[in-house]
């Protein structure tokens, strides 16, 4: 059991998805979860159940796989469980267990609710989805889009509204809160989300945020601005879902070769410069997972030694002595590989910064976006195939980092012509 608690002190406190492995590698067990670190160690407690204490007995190794949020980890989690079946899921393994979303796209007010099969009466069915994560899909669904919780069909009229509507969970058709029509906009987000349509499902609500605040409804407008802000973070870890982990390993493995590592690398680290003409400089950081942007270890950094004149090389040894040597450094787990946007310049600037911080050592590494050659310490070049999949990993790492630092640089040039 040592190992795996040393396995344990590794585990990201991250979104994602564990898998408990036995002595021949089989997948025995499949569990999601909004911190993988906590929910694992909380199968080895004293007060542990009998289930996870027979788990525990055949546990031999543990996996993981990230996931950008938490309904990415509910859904990979589903995919999983159908895909190995593990023996430990008990309560997945009837296929009784795989309801359906149901839709009455037939009533006046639409419901969404479970459903064990599909009926011929002219709702929408979506799915299966797993038993024990629909009341979460429900949930999240209408968190975004607040359609009715009541059972009754049709819907009656009252003249007090529910709980629901009192805390923001339901439109309140009942009570004549909402007009059908917008009623029916919520509808069509929710088909858009279910079928996979995020992008569609946010430019709805955009469209109302912008609907409510041009009407001055402000209250309005800032409920639909969190929902818009929770569906952003949905779409965050989409595309671990459309794309499998293998992969996204791959590219990983494949970059470890590439640039001769030791191992690989998993968490990358990428920082850019963003200013115009020397004014409002700033820096940004993002951070990837095996391949998997990791939105919540971004950073923004306005620059303090760089005045009135473009230095992209003073501005990446500020930004990159300040990560590994301030707050951020006793904070943040330290990468296996730093990442600068540019060339020769920009990374032996990052490297004396690293040099002068607890991190010297750490493989850095630059991209150059005109050749896309991957720039290396000591003014050494290495060029990759266009098609390769570690290259391609690093320009959409370094393309994050530059659209990150630009709408930093976007927002403080705003703020900057008010003041």
């Amino acid at each position: 059991m040592t190992s795996l608690k040393e396995k344990l002190k590794n585990l990201p406190n991250k979104p994602g998805v564990y898998l408990f492995k036995d002595r021949s590698g089989s997948i025995i067990y499949v569990g999601k979860a909004k911190s993988l670190r906590k929910r694992v160690a909380s199968y080895f407690t004293k007060t542990q159940d009998i289930k996870a204490s027979i788990l525990l007995e055949r546990l031999k190794d543990i996996d993981y796989i990230l996931a950008g949020s938490e309904m990415d980890a509910l859904l990979l989690e589903d995919e999983l469980i159908k895909k190995y079946r593990p023996r430990y899921n008990i309560a997945l393994r009837d296929d009784k267990t795989y309801p359906y979303l149901k839709l009455t796209i037939n009533e006046k007010w639409p419901r969404l609710f479970l459903a064990r099969k599909k009926e011929k009466d002219k709702a929408l069915y979506f799915g299966r989805f797993q038993g024990s994560m629909v009341r979460e899909v429900i949930r999240l669904v209408k968190k975004l889009f607040p359609i009715r919780w009541c059972k009754e069909s049709p819907l009656r009229s009252r003249q007090q509204p529910c709980l629901y509507y009192r805390i923001g969970s339901c439109a309140g058709p009942c009570v004549n809160k909402i007009a059908r029509e917008d009623y029916m906009k919520l509808v069509e987000g929710i088909v858009s989300l279910l079928e996979g349509k995020m992008d569609i499902a946010l430019a709805k609500l955009e469209q109302e945020m912008k609907r409510a605040s041009a009407n001055q409804e402000f209250e309005r407008a800032a409920i639909l601005r969190d929902r818009i802000r929770i569906l952003q973070k949905m779409i965050e870890g989409k595309e671990l879902l459309s794309a499998p982990a293998p992969r996204l390993l791959t590219e990983v493995n494949e970059l470890k070769t590439a640039l001769k590592l030791k191992k690989p690398p998993m968490r990358i680290e990428c920082f850019d410069v963003s200013n115009i003409q020397g004014s409002n400089i700033v820096a940004s950081m993002v951070s990837f997972y095996g391949g998997v942007p990791l939105r919540n270890d971004y950073r923004k950094f306005k620059i303090r030694s760089v005045e009135k004149k473009p230095n992209d090389t003073a501005a990446i040894f500020e930004v990159v002595k300040r990560r590994y040597t301030k707050t951020l450094m006793k904070r943040m787990p330290l990468p296996d590989l730093v990442m600068v946007d540019g060339g020769v310049a920009q990374v032996n600037s990052a490297l004396k910064a690293l040099n002068g911080s607890a991190a010297a050592g750490l493989p850095l590494i630059g991209l150059a976006k005109r050749e896309e050659t991957i720039c290396l310490p000591g003014s050494k070049t290495l060029s990759l195939p266009r098609n390769s999949s570690a290259l391609k990993l690093l320009q959409r790492i370094r393309d994050e980092a530059h659209r990150f630092a630009v709408a930093y640089h976007r927002q403080k040039r705003q703020k900057a012509a008010f003041f």
